[in-house]
């Protein structure tokens, strides 16, 4: 039997301004296997997004997700980050 999934205290800081600044947020904390906390959509573009406090490290399934995940994908530690990965995806819209 899988437990509770553990969220980094800044998680509901984040996906907050997330949502904010117009974006869908779906938590996937509970799947567990190094997929990443959030899964973000604004316009039709959607990125999975890890989030670490600032002086969290990834762990190794992270990691090891991190490198054959062929998507788009970001680690947010803070309001600057989400700032950064919203405009980043709004770029990519054409």
């Amino acid at each position: 039997m899988r437990r509770a999934a553990k969220i980094d205290s800044n998680q509901p800081e984040l996906v907050e301004a997330f949502r904010t600044l117009g974006c869908s947020v779906l938590s996937l904390a509970t799947v567990g296997k190094g997929v990443p906390d959030l899964l973000v959509a604004t316009q039709g573009i959607t990125w999975l997004v890890e989030v670490k406090i600032p002086k969290g490290k990834e762990n190794a399934k992270q990691l090891e997700f991190a490198e054959t995940w062929q998507g788009c994908r970001a680690v947010v530690r803070d309001l600057a980050g989400v700032e950064t990965v919203v405009k980043t995806m709004r770029l990519t819209i054409k």
